[in-house]
């Protein structure tokens, strides 16, 4: 009699280590999935304050080649504004720079700011490389703390944010976008 005791004890006992096993696995699987779907949303949530941010040019400040502090403050209201995040090396970059070079006489109602978190002597090669570096028009700035991908929020390289004379976004364009891309977006109403 007491070895079918121990028998019932030991599969009581088995069936309390299963359920505790399934429960535990259970709330794991819940705080997993908690877990993600907060971080999913707060992500969204983010990208979304973001957005809303650059429906106007931000606050922004970064150096220029000669060493000068350039911020928000220094643009002119009554000029379209295009921020270019780029890389030298990047072949679609290249191209981009080209083209604007190529076209610079449709775009003296446009103020270019060419934003790269390179070291300032690859920024100045590379703007003489397309003599952009002697327009009065376009500005080659240095990200030195990197912080131009986050606050503008840009994920890809070359990454474009165009603006209208009042501030005013009118694209966000992560990839190449040619000079005549721009134009038709700049006399888009």
């Amino acid at each position: 009699m007491g070895s079918c005791r121990d028998v019932l004890n030991n599969k009581h006992k088995l069936d309390m280590k299963k359920k505790i096993v399934i429960l535990s696995l259970a709330v794991l699987v819940i705080s997993i999935l908690s877990f993600l779907g907060v971080s999913i949303i707060s992500k969204a949530n983010n990208k979304k304050e973001i957005a809303a941010k650059l429906q106007h040019i931000p606050d922004f400040k970064f150096q220029q080649l000669n060493g000068q502090s350039f911020s928000n403050v220094r643009l002119k209201d009554y000029l379209n504004t295009i921020f270019i995040y780029y890389n030298s090396e990047c072949d679609y970059c290249q191209h981009e720079a080209e083209s604007i070079s190529e076209n610079l006489d449709s775009f003296k109602n446009v103020q270019f700011l060419f934003v790269s978190s390179e070291p300032i002597e690859t920024i100045k090669e590379f703007s003489q490389t397309y003599s952009l570096d002697q327009q009065s028009n376009i500005y080659f700035l240095h990200d030195r703390f990197d912080i131009f991908s986050t606050r503008f929020d840009a994920t890809s390289i070359p990454y474009l944010l165009i603006y209208n004379e009042n501030q005013e976004l009118i694209k966000r364009q992560k990839g190449q976008l040619n000079a005549k891309g721009i134009l038709k977006l700049l006399k888009t109403p």
